[in-house]
């Protein structure tokens, strides 16, 4: 270790060494890296010192640097072992040679006779501070032996002269006076509010009238005196006086419900036809794969990777476990259709990238039943039409969001038409819940809003 560094020393490669910041490292830049905790010896003019290779790495950098220099540079990389003053001439003679030695700035050490001088001193300055430290606490006690006989004094005048105990007739005097003082107050208070709600000086004569008359006829015509029910119900302009229309309500509640069979006959009519036209104008949607749509974005727990798992089987596999079983993901399923729904067996689609496979054909997007939603409106960013705006897409669909217990909901999703499914990170057996959820409702959104796309059993 010590030739190395003498070696570096002597090719003048020391400011190109680095020092690790905790000090047991010390390397050169394309040599070796040395221990700088090791203790390493250095011999000049008969001394030998011993000294950690951190310590002399840091005295030899610089021999002419000051002692607070060099120790700070210690405390800055952990060097415990500070090179002393007296073996600073060693270690730099060893290293740098007999005339750095020489040139090296030495370190100021304080001589017996210096010493000797300076403790005379210090003792004299102790026995003089000693004396004055006497003489102020003898003129402390004097003065507080005055203090303490002055108050002595007055607390025997105190004594001589008591004071007589307060009377009722004195409490209530006085009790007297402090409300006097603050009914004044009162009162004044309440004056000066009088003062400031009067109307005096604002009185109203026929030269002011006259003198203001533009801008009362333009004022009276929009005023509505208040006074009965009549008055409150006047409007303002002459423009919406005519009431008929409540008189028609009224009158069409005081009469007898006679065609209440009638008219609850005319709107099932209706209701059905309505609904008939709705099946014609999407009949070619009978016999079509229901589509449902899943996110792309890798925060959402299920993706293409596990959605095959989840809705196909009702498990949740996580999408690394899912990657490392190298297995092709279906993207269609079949499921059992439940009996109330007229039952039979349906496949469903599942994608995530319906841009791209539903193309820009209406009908065919049509297909979409249900869309999974990550929680960003970017998600829909490039579908066709209203189908990019989440208040229409979640009118048209069956909107749901997944996500995973104890993660924050998305701010978008509470103001969007979705229902809302959550998965425990650790307990599989939970996982039918989420997915019953799902399922439920999809079916029964279906039978309401396209119930062309339900198997046609019976129909």
């Amino acid at each position: 270790m010590a030739d190395t560094l003498k070696e570096w020393a002597d090719a003048g490669k020391l400011s190109q060494a680095k020092l690790s910041s905790d000090g047991t490292a010390l390397s050169l830049d394309g040599g070796s890296t040395l221990d700088a905790t090791q203790v390493i010896e250095a011999t000049a003019e008969g001394k030998t010192c011993r000294y950690s290779l951190a310590s002399i790495y840091l005295q030899v950098l610089d021999p002419n640097q000051g002692l607070m220099t060099y120790r700070n540079a210690c405390k800055a990389h952990g060097v415990k072992d500070i090179v002393k003053p007296l073996d600073k001439p060693t270690v730099v003679s060893y290293f740098l040679g007999a005339d750095a030695a020489a040139q090296a700035v030495p370190e100021k050490v304080p001589s017996p006779s210096s010493t000797t001088k300076r403790q005379s001193k210090r003792n004299e300055r102790s026995s003089s501070e000693h004396r004055d430290k006497h003489r102020s606490s003898h003129k402390r006690s004097h003065r507080e032996s005055s203090t303490s006989s002055i108050e002595k004094k007055s607390v025997e005048k105190k004594k001589k002269k008591p004071k007589a105990p307060m009377t009722n007739e004195q409490l209530f005097s006085n009790l007297n006076v402090v409300v006097d003082k603050r009914a004044a107050t009162e009162q004044s208070s309440q004056e000066e509010i009088h003062k400031a709600l009067s109307a005096e000086g604002f009185d109203v004569t026929p030269e002011l009238l006259q003198q203001h008359v533009a801008s009362l006829d333009l004022i009276l015509p929009l005023e509505i005196p208040v006074g009965n029910s009549a008055s409150i119900l006047r409007p303002a302009t002459a423009v919406d006086r005519d009431f008929t229309r409540v008189l028609d309500l009224y009158n069409e509640t005081i009469k007898p419900p006679t065609s209440s069979k009638h008219k609850s006959k005319q709107q099932q009519h209706k209701t059905k036809s309505a609904s008939s036209q709705r099946s014609a104008d999407r009949a070619h949607l009978i016999g079509k794969k229901p589509v449902i749509v899943l996110p792309k974005g890798m925060s959402s727990p299920i993706t293409m990777a596990n959605g095959y798992e989840f809705f196909a089987n009702a498990k949740f596999v996580p999408r690394d476990a899912r990657k490392k079983a190298l297995q092709k993901t279906p993207t269609t399923f079949t499921r059992k259709v439940a009996t109330r729904l007229g039952g039979g067996v349906m496949e469903y689609e599942i994608m995530d990238n319906p841009s791209t496979k539903l193309g820009k054909d209406a009908s065919e997007w049509q297909r979409i039943v249900a869309v999974i939603a990550l929680g960003a409106s970017w998600q829909f960013a490039d579908w066709p039409g209203q189908y990019k705006e989440p208040v229409h897409l979640f009118g048209r669909t069956y909107g749901f969001y997944i996500g995973m217990e104890g993660d924050k909901l998305p701010a978008d999703v509470e103001g969007w038409a979705v229902r809302k499914g959550m998965l425990n990170r650790d307990k599989r057996g939970l996982d039918s819940v989420c997915y019953a959820t799902f399922w439920n409702g999809l079916d029964e959104w279906m039978a309401i809003h396209k119930p062309e796309m339900l198997p046609q059993i019976g129909r």
